[in-house]
């Protein structure tokens, strides 16, 4: 059933505590949103935490003492070395 009275002004004015509280949230939302993304953006900046000039971010990986499904990475297989 519809209802069976219609009128978006009277209805507005009746729900108006409960708009303005929607409002106030979606706005506080876009707040904390904008400050994220500028937090993040300006803390890509930071280049503290990259490779140094000239290295790579693989120095001092040596490939012959990585065997795949080895436990030469340090991880604990439960097995006592051999």
């Amino acid at each position: 059933m519809s209802a069976p009275d219609t009128n978006t002004g009277t209805q507005e004015k009746r729900h108006a505590p409960s708009l303005f509280g929607i409002k106030a949230s979606l706005t506080y939302g876009l707040v904390l949103l904008a400050a994220f993304v500028a937090y993040v953006f300006f803390a890509s900046g930071d280049s503290s935490e990259t490779a140094p000039e000239g290295g790579s971010a693989l120095e001092g990986y040596e490939s012959q003492n990585y065997e795949p499904g080895g436990n030469s990475t340090g991880s604990v297989s439960g097995q006592p070395d051999q």
